[in-house]
């Protein structure tokens, strides 16, 4: 007689893991503020959203809420990067493991938030610095639970579909760009002074360190 067995597929398993963590983590936010969470990723009512919580009480980086965000952006970006990977980059890559590349964007990123936080204090800016992080936080959260949700459209529908995986990276960067534009746009419309060293340190942190990648693909 035949039986049914069970099929181990540790590869699926992992990554079902790391969504359900990632559900798990969203959860807790809605626990600590339901308010503040549901207004989050109503992100066509982000002007409200900044309007009510950019302020001293919320925009610490190191705040549990900010802090859980945070860690949400770190495992869907890695999750999403390790993919983009192996399905994609591997054949550009070559012989470069995954661990060296992540590694080697992660301290490209490291270090201009080092730097950046360096600079604001030097100009005596802190508090321009605080709401510019908070804002990059609250993007970057937004954006990692709605691709979160296309990625588990691909991964569980269309696994080998890679034009879909590319559109999600696409859409990812295209979002990443327009949200920041806005964050530097605001820095502007403060104070137009300002637009002379924003170019500098969109050439010196934003631009190189990913020419310097590239460069050293190619």
């Amino acid at each position: 007689m035949y039986q049914w067995t069970e099929k181990f597929e540790p590869q699926q398993d992992w990554v079902t893991l790391i969504i359900i963590l990632i559900f798990a983590l969203c959860v807790h936010l809605l626990k600590i503020n339901p308010h503040q969470f549901k207004l989050l990723v109503s992100f066509w009512r982000s002007n409200t959203y900044f309007k009510i919580y950019e302020k001293e009480k919320y925009v610490n980086p190191l705040n549990m809420f900010n802090l859980t965000l945070t860690m949400i952006s770190l495992i869907t970006i890695t999750l999403l990067s390790y993919f983009f990977y192996e399905k994609i980059l591997i054949s550009l890559l070559g012989g470069i493991s995954y661990i060296i590349f992540f590694l080697f964007i992660s301290a490209l990123i490291f270090i201009r938030y080092f730097l950046l936080k360096f600079i604001f204090r030097l100009a005596n800016k802190s508090e321009i610095y605080l709401r510019t992080i908070f804002r990059s936080i609250s993007f970057y959260a937004i954006i990692s639970i709605y691709s979160l949700l296309f990625f588990s459209i691909y991964y569980y529908r269309f696994p080998n579909n890679n034009n879909f995986l590319i559109i999600i990276i696409l859409m990812i960067l295209c979002s990443v760009f327009l949200s920041h534009l806005t964050i530097y746009l605001r820095i502007i419309m403060t104070n137009p002074n300002r637009l002379v060293y924003l170019i500098l340190y969109l050439c010196t942190f934003k631009i190189s360190p990913w020419l310097l990648l590239y460069k050293s693909i190619y």
